[in-house]
């Protein structure tokens, strides 16, 4: 196994937890890092950091090859995306999500590198049509339905890093939503406040979801680096779980009155439109038209390839919802119960 790896996106929830888990073990890290972001972390760890954006071509030919004349044959993550559902991100996805992994691909055509580890999402593999309906990895793509470009960008990006193994070593891993302490992400800090506040007291949306803890996809990158086979995709997730046993599940650990119901579907569709006329008036910023969709749909997957073929294992979503909220509340980001 090589022990020095290149990283995108190590600013990020899953991708510094990477950096400082390859850290940890001895390897040497190199990351990708715009101007202007916060490296105190990964600089403590002993990253080698390198300047550059992901958008730009020449960039990034040029961090890959600056790593490769320093490392023999390094091992390659790319985890950078962003992660938006507003209506005015759309060129931004496209051009960090698809251009930004094009570029990423390029470079490492023009450089001696080891295996690449994509790091993808469930949204690329598509939605099932109820939430006991369990996708697998060869699941017919049925997302662009949902006019989604999170969506649509994570699948373009994936397909061109899957269609890249034709001659490079690329695997793929595709991770639910993702919960965790330690530099937990917004939209989970979001929906803890929220129940918290009992602002979600009502009504749940009526999608459903497939949990998984950031540390269980640290190691599921790590397996995939080590016992991937090319060319595949690996999902993973712990259970699947509606959005209404989500919420009921965070106010009992809260300690704060529980949901009562979940939404109708035609309700949360009407609610959707309503979203469409105000978005195109004032763009919205939190519950837009592609978040309505997404929320009212079902993403829940079968991880038994990861658990057959890498030998990977997952937390159970209360024990890592209950170490997320002590996380959030050592660190005064929860507002108090109601």
């Amino acid at each position: 196994m090589p022990r020095a790896v290149f990283l995108t996106g190590a600013s990020g929830f899953v991708g510094g937890r990477l950096a400082q888990s390859f850290a940890s073990d001895g390897w040497r890290v190199h990351a990708l890092v715009r101007e202007g972001s916060k490296c105190a972390e990964l600089e403590a760890a002993g990253v080698v950091l390198h300047r550059g954006d992901l958008r730009e071509r020449a960039a990034v030919a040029r961090v890959v090859a600056a790593v490769c004349a320093v490392e023999r044959e390094p091992a390659i993550v790319h985890c950078a995306a962003v992660i938006s559902y507003r209506t005015r991100d759309a060129a931004l996805q496209r051009a960090v999500n698809v251009e930004g992994t094009r570029n990423v691909l390029d470079a490492c055509r023009s450089a001696r590198i080891g295996r690449i580890v994509h790091v993808s999402s469930v949204v690329a593999v598509g939605h099932s049509p109820a939430t006991d309906v369990l996708l697998d990895e060869d699941a017919p793509f049925n997302g662009a339905e949902l006019a989604v470009d999170y969506v649509t960008t994570k699948r373009e990006a994936e397909e061109l890093a899957l269609a890249a193994s034709r001659t490079l070593d690329v695997v793929a891993i595709n991770p639910g939503a993702i919960f965790g302490p330690g530099g937990a992400g917004a939209n989970t800090l979001r929906f803890l406040n929220q129940v918290a506040s009992g602002k979600l007291a009502f009504l749940a949306p009526p999608g459903s979801i497939a949990p998984v803890a950031v540390e269980d996809v640290v190691r599921g990158a790590r397996l995939a680096l080590e016992r991937g086979r090319s060319g595949r995709r690996y999902l993973l997730v712990d259970s699947a779980r509606s959005l209404l046993d989500c919420f009921r599940s965070a106010a009992r650990e809260l300690g704060v009155a529980p949901v009562r119901r979940r939404a109708p579907p035609a309700l949360w569709s009407a609610l959707g439109v309503g979203a469409v006329v105000v978005d195109r008036v004032r763009a919205l910023d939190l519950m837009t038209p592609q978040a309505m969709r997404m929320l009212g749909s079902h993403f829940v997957y079968d991880a038994r390839r990861a658990r057959e073929e890498l030998g990977w294992t997952s937390e159970p979503f209360e024990s890592v919802l209950a170490r997320t909220i002590a996380w959030a509340r050592e660190h005064g980001k929860l507002a108090p119960a109601r």
